[in-house]
């Protein structure tokens, strides 16, 4: 039989994710010593030490501590499961959902999923992390994320993935470009002129393996993290650039119209797709997220991978 507690768990990933007992006692509305007694007993029963005490600087976790948490974490995951299918008649969904996304995906993704979400289940909270590849694998992996939404490049092979749509990239040109008149472009038409580089990890690696293949060094001028600075100095006539995601508004954020055209060359498109990591179960608000994501962005979804 089990002697370590939910309510010990829960104070356990609380104290952990706010290092501080005082905290975790706050958001459990509790008194600070039962947190206290609680934790301590929980490392009594498991004979571990999973917190570092430091007078009036809180808690940090032990390596112990560390290699429990993405356990604890879908304990709980687990336990709201249970309760809500026990609790609820129906299909009704509660809880709490984390979702993790790239951050050029959010803007033009998640307000819609996330609005279509709380129209059919407005009980469930959903949380959304924007993040880069590194940090969503990161808290895929210690299940501080449950799901997330990206593009499938320099993710492990282990990862759970659900193929939403494929995009190709697109050429995105200044107004009044030599190149306008033309219905698709090549890399070679734009090898000389200066190019607008979306550096943030994995659309860097991706959009400079385009120029690889083709055998053309880009003349790079620029570089932004942004996807919207990308757009905006485009817009300002500092050069072009090679994007995958389009937003319905052609216009940049200081209002000048850019133009996208399609890449002539034999280039390999990208794949959105929901993440999960390799050891994380299926909950029922997960299965939701991701039917919905296929029903809005897909005509069907396809397994990249195992993804139950």
């Amino acid at each position: 039989m089990l002697k370590v507690s939910l309510r010990q768990i829960s104070y356990f990933v609380a104290a952990a994710e706010t290092g501080s007992i005082a905290e975790a006692a706050r958001l459990a509305n509790v008194a600070q010593p039962s947190v206290s007694w609680a934790i301590l007993k929980m490392e009594e029963l498991l004979d571990l030490e999973l917190f570092v005490r430091q007078h009036a600087r809180g808690v940090s976790l032990t390596a112990a501590g560390h290699r429990l948490l993405p356990q604890a974490r879908g304990l709980l995951h687990m336990a709201e499961e249970f309760e809500a299918v026990a609790r609820v008649q129906g299909q009704e969904l509660t809880g709490m959902l984390t979702v993790g996304c790239y951050s050029t995906l959010a803007p033009a993704y998640m307000p819609r999923i996330i609005a279509e979400f709380a129209r059919l289940h407005p009980k469930v909270k959903l949380q959304l992390h924007e993040d880069t590849v590194d940090d969503m694998l990161e808290k895929l992996t210690s299940g501080e994320v449950e799901v997330a939404l990206a593009y499938d490049i320099d993710l492990p092979d282990e990862f759970l993935k659900l193929r939403i749509h494929s995009a190709p990239p697109q050429a995105v040109l200044p107004h009044g470009h030599r190149l306008l008149d033309k219905p698709a472009v090549s890399l070679a038409d734009l090898r000389d002129e200066p190019f607008i580089l979306l550096n943030s990890k994995p659309a860097e690696h991706y959009f400079l393996s385009l120029f690889e293949v083709a055998g053309i060094t880009p003349q790079i001028a620029h570089a932004a993290q942004s996807f919207e600075v990308v757009r905006s100095l485009v817009g300002q006539g500092r050069g072009y650039s090679i994007l995958v995601t389009r937003p319905l508004s052609d216009m940049t954020y200081d209002g000048i119209r850019i133009h996208y055209r399609p890449l002539a060359d034999d280039v390999p498109k990208q794949h959105m797709c929901t993440v999960r990591a390799p050891t994380s179960r299926l909950t029922r608000r997960c299965q939701t997220f991701q039917d919905i994501c296929v029903r809005l962005y897909s005509p069907r979804g396809r397994p990249l991978t195992a993804a139950s």
